[in-house]
């Protein structure tokens, strides 16, 4: 038996496929999330984008904490690079350039106190796609929590608290990275156990 397949053929299976998987964070891809040596700088595949993206964080009010997390959780993009909630509903769905919970959000983000956990999609776009917002409810959220407390709900979410500790020395490592590269093209790699 003879198999033919034409190109066109063979595209649409693959695009059907994409369509049937769901959409996950796989830090593994090194398109997405290119990497040197691990914990060695390394230019990023658009040093001008990286750089204008950083900027945009750091004129939002950005500290070398968040050019790091926004590193950590997104790699060279410094942007939401994922659909809103990054396949999690309500209270743990994960939203914006920092990717924080819409339980933190909505409990300790001035903008958004007072929201619904049901609310986490219609009203979670505005911090999905305003790095400015974003920006200012990460510092709330760090100020009114405490850096112990928001590492854990950051990682671990509201499940496995017990988590930021770890990740916590991992933010340490790209905050000390990012106080000399608060603008550039550059990036750094750390390999993080998954949750």
């Amino acid at each position: 038996m003879v198999f033919k397949f034409s190109l066109a053929a063979v595209a649409a299976c693959f695009a059907l496929g994409a369509l049937a998987t769901p959409m996950t964070t796989n830090y593994n891809n090194a398109k997405l999330f290119p990497r040197g040596p691990e914990g060695e700088p390394f230019p990023c595949p658009d040093p001008s984008g990286t750089a204008a993206a950083k900027q945009s964080l750091v004129n939002a009010g950005a500290q070398p904490i968040d050019i790091g997390i926004a590193m950590l959780e997104n790699g060279c993009a410094f942007k939401a690079g994922y659909s809103a909630g990054n396949n999690k509903q309500n209270d743990n769905a994960e939203l914006g350039v920092y990717r924080n919970n819409w339980h933190m959000l909505r409990t300790h983000c001035d903008h958004f106190k007072g929201a619904s956990e049901g609310e986490w999609y219609d009203r979670g776009q505005e911090v999905h796609n305003d790095v400015a917002l974003a920006t200012r409810c990460q510092r709330q959220l760090r100020d009114e929590l405490g850096l112990g407390q928001y590492f854990s709900l950051q990682r671990g979410g509201l499940g496995n608290q017990h988590l930021g500790e770890e990740y916590g020395k991992y933010v340490g490592k790209y905050e000390e990275f990012s106080k000399s590269h608060m603008n550039d093209g550059m990036a750094i790699y750390y390999n993080i156990p998954s949750v």
